[in-house]
C-alpha cells in the first residue's frame, strides 16, 4: 500500500541578516522562517560571531526562536568566527555531512543531513555555489559526485549561483526533479532564479513559491510537496 508524506521546505540565503535597506535584522528573518511555516529550511550566509552582525551566533539564536534543530556547515572558519550554510528542520536530525568544494572567493561546502521524519529517513542537501563559472566547472561535478550517494528520498536546495538555462544545470536537471515556481520570478534582487529546491522521488501535488521579503538580497523560495512511500507488508 501506499503512504502520502507532506512536507514544506525552504531555501533562503539570509547574508548574514542584512536586508535590501541596508540594515542587519536576524528578527526578521526569523519571521519568514514563521511566515512560510517550514519545516525545514535551508540557509545560506549565516554568520557565526563575526563583527558585521554583531558577533552573534545567528544559527544558534534562530533555533532557539523557531524551536528547531540545526546543524552547520561552516565554509569560512577563523577560529571561533565561521561563515556558511545551516539546515533547521521540526524533525530530528540524526546524522549531518560536510563535503567542502573549493572556490576562488570563499570555500565553499555542501551539507547534508539525515531527517527521522516518522518511519522515513529523508535526506536533505543543502549548497551554495561559487559567482564565477570557473568555480562552478569545478564545484558541479563534486555536487553530482555527492548526489548519486544519496538514498531516496532526498532533497536539494539552495542558492547555485545559475539559473535552469546554465549548460551546468542540465546533468542535475536530467536526474532530479525541479519543483517548479508557480511564476517566473528572479530570486535574488537585481539577479534571475537562481535559488531552486530539486527532490528524487516520485512527488504529487508539488509547487514553490517566493515569499516576499527585503530581509536579504534573496528572497525565501518555499516549496510544498507529497510524495508516495511503498510500505510493504
Amino acid at each position: 500500500m501506499y503512504d502520502n508524506s507532506y512536507l514544506r521546505v525552504m531555501t533562503y540565503n539570509i547574508r548574514h541578516g542584512k536586508g535590501m535597506d541596508g540594515k542587519t535584522s536576524l528578527r526578521r528573518i526569523a519571521d519568514q522562517i514563521t511566515k512560510a511555516r517550514a519545516d525545514v529550511v535551508a540557509l545560506q550566509g549565516v554568520d557565526r560571531f563575526l563583527p558585521r552582525s554583531g558577533f552573534k551566533d545567528q544559527l544558534n539564536w534562530l533555533a532557539k526562536q523557531l524551536g528547531m534543530y540545526f546543524c552547520f556547515s561552516p565554509s569560512v572558519n577563523l577560529l571561533i568566527v565561521q561563515y556558511g550554510n545551516a539546515i533547521l528542520s521540526r524533525y530530528p536530525i540524526i546524522s549531518k555531512d560536510i563535503q567542502y568544494i573549493g572556490g576562488s572567493k570563499e570555500r565553499r561546502s555542501i551539507l547534508t543531513a539525515r531527517l527521522q521524519i516518522g518511519e522515513e529517513i529523508v535526506s536533505v542537501l543543502n549548497t551554495h555555489l561559487g559567482v564565477h563559472t570557473k568555480e562552478r566547472l569545478k564545484q558541479i561535478p563534486i555536487l553530482l559526485d555527492a548526489l548519486t550517494k544519496l538514498r531516496k528520498p532526498a532533497i536539494i536546495a539552495g542558492d547555485f549561483n545559475m539559473e535552469m538555462d546554465d549548460p551546468l544545470m542540465e546533468r542535475l536537471n536530467s536526474h532530479w526533479q525541479k519543483i517548479v515556481l508557480q511564476n517566473k520570478l528572479p530570486t535574488a534582487q537585481n539577479g534571475g532564479e537562481v535559488d531552486h529546491i530539486f527532490v528524487n522521488m516520485p512527488t504529487e501535488h508539488v509547487s514553490a513559491r517566493i515569499q516576499s521579503s527585503v530581509a536579504s538580497d534573496h528572497y525565501p523560495v518555499i516549496a510544498e510537496l507529497r510524495w508516495r512511500v511503498d510500505n510493504p507488508k
